[in-house]
């Protein structure tokens, strides 16, 4: 979400579902453009508009999907025709 305006603590962002005030408690200070990610109301974590754009692509995907749609590969552009990095204890030969 995108914050448009502070009031204390709390920020008022536009998002997906439209306008909605978004508490800031648990994050650093933040000013209007910024986005952040949030969960149930809360700010969990202030994000670049980079991220922003690929979980705002995430959650089309979910929402066409849920719609019944099979077709969501533009929502993934940049995982298309690459391989993902395995995470360092995957590649250093761990044993579990």
């Amino acid at each position: 979400m995108q914050i448009v305006a502070i009031e204390d603590m709390f920020a008022w962002c536009d998002g997906r579902n439209g306008r909605v005030r978004i508490n800031t408690m648990l994050i650093d200070e933040v000013r209007p453009g910024d986005w952040l990610l949030t969960f149930m109301g809360s700010a969990r974590e202030a994000i670049d508009a980079g991220h922003a754009a690929l979980i705002n692509s995430a959650l089309e995907a979910l929402d066409r999907v849920a719609a019944g749609e099979t077709h969501f590969d533009d929502c993934f552009s940049d995982l298309i025709d690459r391989e993902p990095p395995l995470p360092d204890f995957l590649r250093s030969g761990y044993k579990g």
